[in-house]
């Protein structure tokens, strides 16, 4: 955020200093002192009367009027400048089917109505990064999708992983074989899982016993 001033002749500056919300009669708060903003802003100046804010780890609460505050010499002569800049927050947001049925495609977006130059979008699944699936710009392409598809989704843009989209929960619908009408899900999935541990069934060696003569 950017601004330029200038004052009356025959006044010096004494400080410079950015606020949020300014409320006339209240004592303006150095914006750098404030505990939810320390650590977080940096001020920059020139002698061309030029005055900038850089905010850091941007997020939704910082959605606020930032003005520029000049104290000078004389207790009086202070000014805040105003409109200042009114930041708003966007954040990124998932846009997908709610319901899926086994074996069709999907196709979740990352959206975000920010201006983004050349950015990496990141998705996950159930909190962790997902690498084996289809991603192209901001959208995470499923393919012949099964019951391992379902789960929570979440995006986020490279460099900024700590500001995650809210997730977005998919939901795989079983699709019926023949033989398998009028069965319950539970009775299909208990039946798949008893079919899956015969197969995986260890091999046990035939034992004998001793023979004696």
């Amino acid at each position: 955020m950017n601004a330029t001033f200038t004052h009356p002749e025959g006044l010096t500056v004494r400080k410079t200093f950015w606020v949020i919300d300014p409320v006339k009669g209240l004592k303006k708060t150095d914006l750098s002192k404030d505990p939810d903003y320390s650590g977080r802003v940096e001020f920059f100046t020139d002698d061309q009367k030029h005055f900038s804010l850089k905010l850091s780890d941007v997020v939704k609460k910082d959605e606020h009027q930032f003005c520029f505050r000049i104290n000078t010499n004389v207790e009086k002569e202070r000014w805040v400048g105003k409109p200042g800049v009114q930041l708003r927050v966007t954040e990124l947001h998932v846009e997908a089917p709610e319901e899926v049925t086994e074996g069709e495609t999907a196709d979740l977006t990352c959206n975000t109505t920010c201006s983004l130059t050349d950015p990496t979008f990141i998705w996950y699944k159930n909190g962790r990064p997902l690498t084996t699936k289809t991603i192209k710009n901001n959208q995470l392409h499923l393919q012949t999708v099964s019951s391992e598809d379902a789960g929570s989704y979440s995006c986020a843009v490279g460099g900024s992983q700590h500001l995650r989209s809210t997730a977005h929960n998919l939901t795989v619908r079983y699709f019926l074989r023949a033989g398998e009408r009028g069965r319950t899900e539970i009775q299909i999935k208990q039946s798949m899982r008893m079919k899956a541990k015969q197969t995986t069934a260890p091999i046990h060696p035939l034992k004998t016993s001793p023979v004696y003569t």
